[in-house]
């Protein structure tokens, strides 16, 4: 009898109309006031900046072994063994735009990249 019962309620489910279902709205998500989405992609940096870095990094004076083949050309990717250093700390704090970026040195020229994706994103002179 049970089972008979239970038959009979899945026959009943089974003739519902979709239509029932589908006329349910979704859910809404609340409002944000307008705002779109946040580009993940950072601010260009400024020529006063550019000669900050510049500044800083010329100071710091480090080696850096580069691998033959590295091109310093915006846009290439360089190799994942590379080294990239840290901007200096006070040149961070003046310039939190250049926080997402680690500097390398190729043919005398520094070098900013995207340590995401290892992709020159400045070259600067030195």
């Amino acid at each position: 009898m049970v089972s008979g019962a239970v038959a009979m309620a899945g026959a009943v489910l089974l003739a519902e109309s979709p239509r029932t279902h589908a006329q349910t709205p979704p859910p809404t998500m609340p409002s944000t006031g307008g705002v779109g989405p946040v580009s993940t992609r950072p601010a260009p940096l400024t020529e006063a900046q550019k000669v900050a870095i510049v500044q800083a990094v010329r100071q710091t004076r480090r080696d850096v072994k580069v691998p033959p083949g590295v091109s310093p050309q915006v846009g290439a990717e360089l190799p994942p063994a590379m080294e990239l250093h840290m901007l200096p700390d006070r040149t961070l704090a003046d310039i939190p735009e250049a926080t997402l970026y680690r500097y390398t040195v190729v043919e005398e020229r520094i070098v900013l990249v995207d340590p995401t994706n290892m992709r020159v994103v400045e070259v600067l002179a030195k």
